[in-house]
């Protein structure tokens, strides 16, 4: 019976057949370049052939003798030798040689289509729905697995509303979510919703790559409900933010939007207590009317009791009234006071993380002047959240 390989010696095995092999040692490839990023030292980038893609990366000791003139969607051939990384298992491509070989057929197609559906109108602003003010009733399309839809509804829930979310789980990459996404939307647009959030978390152009497509545009620009996309990158990467009405950057902004008017409860509780007041009030001033009318007839029929009963009734309608109002207004009270504690807590959680943002350069010294930074410079800002990586641009 054969005796099992540990982890590590299987992952050690497959690196000594890459080393010694010919051709794994030495490749020589020819793809279209997408989702290039860069962590400060390394740049990494995918090559991609129809839905296959391999890593690549450039290491900072390489780059010296490496063109990095290539862009999104570029043809290039790249030569290297093959690495496996112990920790994903995943086979990379480290590149000490690239170059351009004309844009992707792939790329001019996306460039086609887009010039196709502006010349139609599809991204017009004139064209564009508007959103109420005050949405009701919202359809939700993302994915059930993501941190889109918690993103979204978390945000929406830090606000007293109304807002109603009918969820539409689908895959949000790949070919077969594409079909999805449309019946998706056809179905919400049957529903007499408010607005219809298309949304994901991120990713890559290959990842993203889903609302690029033909048949998701179309059904966006043919739904009589207003579009919202979030796809969660920078707006005109994909096709979904033109011809969407409106684009928002991550599904956070989207929930924020959505609820942007449901603010000053306090204000609107307010006017409706006044309306009810106003309304008892003209109650009252008729039934005044109908008193003195009463009065100035006692003298010809002098129906006594009748004008006791009316007078009785009118007593125990007012305290009635005066009962309703202040127990509506007690309830209504406690309501803001609650409001304004979530406003407090949410004002405090902002200046605790304004306090905890530093800004460091490469050598990792903190930063506290602009006069510190050269143009071009490399930086890294830490927030309570996360680190970014920024260049300086002094315009």
């Amino acid at each position: 019976m054969l005796k099992a390989l540990s982890v590590k010696q299987f992952n050690e095995y497959i690196k000594t057949t890459i080393k010694h092999d010919p051709i794994l040692s030495r490749v020589y490839i020819k793809g279209s370049v997408y989702n290039i990023r860069n962590n400060g030292n390394h740049l990494y980038f995918s090559l991609k052939e129809d839905e296959d893609i391999i890593d690549c990366v450039i290491y900072y000791y390489e780059t010296s003798d490496i063109r990095l003139d290539f862009n999104v969607g570029m043809d290039v051939v790249v030569k290297g030798n093959l690495l496996l990384n112990n920790y994903s298992s995943r086979v990379t491509i480290a590149v000490n040689s690239i170059d351009k070989d004309g844009i992707s057929d792939q790329y001019l197609q996306f460039l086609k289509m887009k010039e196709e559906f502006k010349n139609k109108g599809y991204f017009d602003e004139n064209n564009k729905k508007e959103i109420k003010e005050f949405p009701n009733k919202i359809g939700l399309i993302t994915s059930i697995d993501g941190a889109a839809i918690v993103d979204f509804i978390s945000v929406i829930n830090q606000k007293p509303s109304d807002i109603k979310i009918k969820l539409i789980p689908v895959k949000v990459q790949g070919q077969k979510a594409i079909s999805k996404i449309c019946k998706s939307i056809e179905y919400l647009d049957q529903l007499s919703l408010d607005a219809i959030v298309i949304t994901r978390g991120g990713g890559s152009d290959i990842d993203l790559s889903v609302f690029n497509s033909r048949e998701i545009i179309e059904a966006a620009f043919k739904a009589k409900t207003p579009i919202i996309s979030a796809i969660g990158h920078k707006i005109d990467t994909t096709l979904i933010d033109l011809v969407a009405d409106k684009s928002m950057q991550t599904p956070t902004e989207a929930g924020s939007f959505v609820s942007r008017n449901y603010l000053d409860i306090e204000v609107e509780y307010k006017k409706y207590l006044r309306q009810m007041q106003a309304t008892v009030q003209r109650i009252i001033n008729l039934y005044d009317v109908k008193l003195n009318s009463l009065n100035k007839d006692l003298s010809y029929k002098n129906p006594y009791r009748k004008i006791l009963e009316l007078k009785d009734n009118i007593k125990v309608l007012k305290l009635h009234f005066d009962r309703e109002i202040q127990d509506r207004f007690k309830d209504e009270k406690l309501k803001v006071k609650l409001i304004e504690a979530r406003l407090e807590a949410s004002r405090n959680l902002i200046e605790l993380r304004k306090k905890q943002i530093s800004i460091k350069n490469e050598n990792g010294e903190e930063i506290y002047s602009k006069f510190s930074v050269k143009n071009r410079e490399i930086i890294e800002i830490i927030f309570s959240d996360g680190r970014i990586k920024a260049v300086i641009d002094n315009g």
